[in-house]
C-alpha cells in the first residue's frame, strides 16, 4: 500500500473516530463509507476493518468514564452481553445477506441517523437516579 493511501487512512481513520465520539455515535458510520467509496475496499472487508476500529475506539474512550466513577458497570455488562450477541449473529447474518442489500440497509441506516440528528432532541429526558451508584443518568 502506498504511503499516500496509508496516511490517507490514518487522517480519516482520526477524523471518524474525533466525530463519532464527538457525536456519541460508533465511528463505523464514517469509516465504513470512507473504505468503499475512497479506498476502493469491498463492503465485507470494510465492514470487518471497522469492527476493529471501533472496538479499540471504545476501550480507549471507556476508561476516563470509568476513572471518573461514571460508568454504571451492572447495565454495561447487560448492554455489553446483549450487544456481543448481537454483533456475532450480524457477522453470521453478513456473510449470507447480498451485498446489495447490505448498501441498501447501511444507506437506510445512514439516513435515520441524518434525520435523528437533525431533528435534534425536542425535550429534554427527566433525570432517572442510578441504584448502583447513587448518580443521575438520563
Amino acid at each position: 500500500m502506498l504511503a499516500s493511501s496509508v496516511t490517507f487512512l490514518f487522517a480519516a481513520s482520526f477524523a471518524a473516530s474525533a466525530l463519532g465520539g464527538a457525536l456519541g455515535m460508533a465511528s463505523g458510520i464514517f469509516i465504513v463509507p470512507i473504505l468503499v467509496l475512497f479506498a476502493g475496499i469491498g463492503l465485507h472487508a470494510a465492514v470487518a476493518a471497522s469492527l476493529v476500529s471501533v472496538i479499540a475506539c471504545s476501550c480507549a474512550s471507556a476508561a476516563p468514564f470509568l476513572r471518573a466513577g461514571l460508568t454504571n458497570i451492572r447495565l454495561a455488562l447487560v448492554l455489553e452481553t446483549a450487544t456481543t450477541s448481537g454483533a456475532l449473529c450480524g457477522v453470521w447474518l453478513a456473510g449470507m445477506v447480498p451485498v446489495r442489500a447490505l448498501y441498501l440497509l447501511f444507506a437506510a441506516i445512514l439516513g435515520l441517523s441524518a434525520w435523528q440528528m437533525a431533528a435534534g432532541r425536542r425535550a429534554v429526558a427527566p433525570v432517572a437516579e442510578d441504584r448502583a451508584s447513587g448518580r443521575g443518568w438520563a
